[in-house]
């Protein structure tokens, strides 16, 4: 399906926005990963444009994963998948109260002889925003990306102080008054990327775009890397992501 097919259906959906969408949508063509997992759908448009994405090069399916209360949304992602006529790209997992018990199942279906195969070449955590359950879920989903593969993480800048100052007590989930004030204070995806993902040997091509999104690559070597690597900010480029299609081709 064309990107501007997807975006008729998709521009009044939230939370992604047509630009974020349209890089997004570039580099699935341009990478062709077959299979890709989102943990955190909401109303299902990233969802929507990855699939759309999927259905132009012909192949690939997308596993999306979130919360069961995601089914009590005004417009689900069944709605939305539906409207696009790509329900069969897309595999929709609801756990209780984490994702991460859908990784530990998938961990345990792809172990054999006590060793995890990796089943995904794509995977988007774009869910709780928190360090103890994303922390956690880069760790789980690490052993589930082939070498080669790519990991995108949303919400880098985001912070539970501003989710306050709009006059909200809870998100994705969490309590605010579970939290310490410094996690409050704290974006908790920048942590988990600068402490976790970027310290991680087996990663690289680092890159952060708009203090929003950030992009790793798992380096297609057992040994990893053995020096650290630094953090590339750029913006969300247009062409930037259509240069990178092009090349692909």
């Amino acid at each position: 399906m064309k990107f501007k097919q997807a975006a008729a259906v998709l521009d009044k959906v939230p939370h992604i926005s047509r630009h974020s969408a349209r890089i997004l949508y570039d580099f699935i063509l341009a990478e062709k990963p077959r299979d890709c997992l989102e943990l955190g759908f909401a109303h299902g448009a990233s969802s929507g444009y990855i699939a759309a994405a999927l259905d132009e090069i012909g192949t690939g399916t997308l596993t999306s994963v979130d919360l069961e209360s995601s089914a009590e949304f005004e417009t689900t992602i069944e709605h939305t998948l539906g409207r696009l006529d790509l329900a069969s790209r897309v595999q929709i997992v609801r756990e209780v109260n984490s994702y991460n018990w859908f990784l530990k199942k998938q961990i345990e279906a792809q172990t054999k002889d006590g060793i995890c195969e990796p089943c995904y070449d794509f995977i988007f955590i774009d869910g709780a925003k928190n360090w103890t359950i994303d922390g956690l879920a880069f760790f789980l989903a690490d052993k589930l990306l082939r070498p080669g593969g790519w990991m995108l993480f949303d919400d880098y800048g985001w912070r539970y102080a501003d989710a306050i100052e709009r006059g909200k007590t809870r998100s994705d989930g969490v309590t605010n008054r579970e939290l310490s004030a410094d996690q409050i204070a704290e974006a908790n995806i920048a942590a988990v990327f600068n402490l976790l993902v970027a310290q991680h040997p087996c990663y690289g091509d680092l890159k952060v775009q708009d203090e929003s999104w950030a992009w790793a690559y798992k380096i297609d070597n057992a040994q990893g890397r053995s020096q650290a690597q630094p953090i590339r900010r750029e913006r969300k480029s247009l062409l930037r992501s259509r240069l990178q299609r092009w090349r692909a081709r």
